[in-house]
């Protein structure tokens, strides 16, 4: 049995070294690379085109046309205005400025068609507009935050007293507002506008520098004459007593403060008084009334003097 398995082995030795005989194992042979080959950026750009771009295009196409198409993106009336910060214009002032109806009738603006330059010089075109800013609030409201005008005196100007702002713009006074400002006289709205806005400075340097001390000594400020650019004419009232004084066109308070000072010797004299001058230094010009046809034939007032 020995002898045999030896004489087996001895075969299969010879068998393997003769290499006749295939081993009844498979060795793992060494793997192939395999080459795919890939899509082309031509066809790559084409799949692009036609899975994303083309919808993309084509929904945009519809959406823009519906958006600008469509009447859901109109204004219609004062409704889809939106005002802020006023106080005396109204939605209906700044609907009127861009031709809508106070309420819709059919008849819109399209909101993306809107130049708001133009929607912001037609709502400053307001005269108690001072200036405007304008946004768009889809799909149909529009945002106006305005800042009004503020009005500095009344003007009397031909018989007709409207208010008038620091620029010489001349205003309608809105029913519910009240407003307690002197009258203004001497303007004139065919001026220049550097013209009026001056002499409504000249007012402004006036009542910032005397305003409240003239109030605070009893008298009123009634009404201001500008016709006179170097000379502002005040009407003073106080009770039944009404002076004209002459303030010129500087040192206002020196000024009032000497006519404070020579008022005691002013109320002495038994003559009416027309105006008082005090432009000139540390003095008084007095004129006294014109006298009535009623008045002693012959008799001449004259200017007075008072130094104090």
């Amino acid at each position: 049995m020995t002898r045999k398995l030896i004489e087996d082995e001895a075969t299969l030795s010879a068998q393997g070294l003769d290499g006749e005989e295939e081993s009844p194992y498979l060795r793992r042979q060494k793997a192939v690379a395999v080459r795919r080959r890939g899509l082309s950026w031509t066809r790559q750009w084409a799949i692009f085109i036609v899975t994303v771009v083309a919808p993309l295009g084509i929904g945009s196409y519809f959406l823009t046309t519906f958006v600008w198409t469509s009447p859901r993106f109109e204004l219609r009336s004062a409704d889809d205005i939106q005002l802020m910060a006023n106080h005396f214009v109204t939605r209906e002032d700044v609907a009127t400025a861009l031709g809508l109806p106070g309420r819709s009738n059919g008849f819109g603006l399209k909101i993306l068609r809107l130049s708001l330059e133009d929607v912001r010089k037609q709502v400053e075109a307001i005269p108690w507009v001072y200036s405007a800013t304008l946004t768009r609030v889809l799909p149909n409201h529009l945002v106006i935050r305005v800042v009004e005008r503020q009005p500095v005196a009344y003007a009397n100007v031909g018989g007709h007293v409207s208010l008038v702002d620091s620029e010489g713009i001349f205003l309608d006074k809105p029913e519910s507002a009240y407003f307690d400002f002197p009258v203004i006289t001497g303007l004139d709205p065919k001026a220049r506008s550097e013209e009026c806005k001056t002499r409504i400075t000249l007012y402004q340097d006036f009542m910032r520098e005397v305003g409240a001390e003239i109030v605070h000594s009893g008298w009123v400020i009634s009404e201001a004459d500008l016709s006179d650019g170097d000379d502002l004419e005040a009407l003073l009232v106080q009770g039944r007593e009404t002076l004209q004084v002459h303030f010129g066109h500087e040192n206002f308070l020196p000024h009032f403060h000497t006519f404070l000072a020579l008022l005691p010797e002013l109320r002495k004299s038994t003559m009416p008084l027309d105006s008082v001058d005090l432009r000139y230094r540390n003095q008084v010009v007095v004129n006294p009334q014109e006298r009535t046809p009623a008045s002693s034939a012959g008799e001449v007032e004259h200017p007075q003097t008072l130094k104090e």
